[in-house]
């Protein structure tokens, strides 16, 4: 059980609907319906009566005061430790997905801190929705995030401010064959291709969709294989399991080992630009002397 599934029962319980309660948490309605469904099967028993208007269901009514107790309790042991704490001085909290953690973050760090002066990190990693509703909800300072369709969907642009710093791009990749050639190419025959596809949770997949449809010569592709992780999907790769579109910047190390290959012209390559959000109005000591100075780096590449 996670504790936003009962931050999720709650804020439904409150506004006795979904698309609004989703809206509030920052989350999409499918995926909140789904952390909704988690709970009941976690509780062992329905707790929302889905009619129209929304009601709780008796058992969901004595779990909604457990719950709020719950959280209560929780929230204010967090705010107790965390004042009995010693703070990080000048520390900067930090939202981001697991791959540009790896990827982007430390390149991104040494960068910030040669243009505002030395602070301190902390670095939480996520999926992109959860990341989203740690910023929103004041847990963090700071997204860094694959900016897209999907992102921007979520993200209120009149709540925070937003900076594209760096720009990255999909690559089509391919495992060698015993001879170093591509085993698989672009554009393809009249044989779909073995696909490794994005869940629909990754940010990507939406980038990389619009990006297919726009072409000309889309090729067949037959999903083989989709997972909710581009490390995952990378292995796979590795494996020769089919071909997959990833960030330059996680495969770049194998293209340049000759483990895999980009194939294709530049064409079938979708860039895309890495994003930070902040709330707006807020001030931070840090933010406030790094946003100017990363806008104006930004400004000059």
């Amino acid at each position: 059980m996670q504790l936003r599934w009962l931050e999720d029962f709650v804020e439904l319980a409150r506004t006795r609907s979904f698309t609004r309660a989703a809206e509030n948490r920052f989350v999409t309605h499918p995926a909140f319906g789904r952390r909704i469904r988690a709970l009941e099967e976690w509780v062992g028993t329905r707790l929302i009566e889905r009619s129209k208007p929304l009601e709780l269901t008796p058992a969901g009514t004595v779990f909604l005061d457990a719950a709020t107790n719950a959280l209560e309790i929780l929230h204010g042991a967090r705010t107790q430790l965390q004042d009995a704490a010693p703070a990080l001085e000048n520390n900067l909290k930090i939202a981001t997905g697991r791959t540009l953690a790896a990827t982007y973050f430390p390149d991104w760090y040494d960068d910030a801190v040669r243009r505002a002066g030395f602070f301190t990190a902390t670095l939480t990693t996520s999926g992109a929705e959860e990341a989203i509703l740690r910023l929103a909800s004041g847990e963090v300072d700071l997204l860094i995030v694959y900016s897209s369709p999907h992102t921007r969907l979520l993200i209120d642009r009149d709540r925070f401010d937003w900076l594209p710093v760096a720009r990255e791009r999909l690559v089509p990749v391919s495992a060698l064959d015993g001879r170093g050639r591509a085993l698989f190419h672009l554009p393809a025959g009249s044989d779909p291709l073995p696909w490794l596809a994005f869940a629909r949770t990754l940010t990507l997949r939406a980038v990389l969709a619009r990006h297919l449809a726009e072409m000309p010569n889309r090729p067949a592709l037959r999903p083989v294989y989709q997972a909710d992780s581009y490390e995952s999907i990378l292995a796979m790769a590795r494996r020769g399991t089919g071909i997959a579109w990833l960030p330059h910047r996680l495969v770049q190390d194998d293209v340049s080992r000759g483990i895999l290959a980009v194939v294709g012209g530049p064409e079938w390559q979708a860039g895309f630009d890495i994003a930070l959000y902040r709330r707006r109005h807020d001030a931070h000591p840090v933010l406030d002397a790094l946003w100017p100075q990363l806008a104006a780096g930004h400004a000059d590449d």
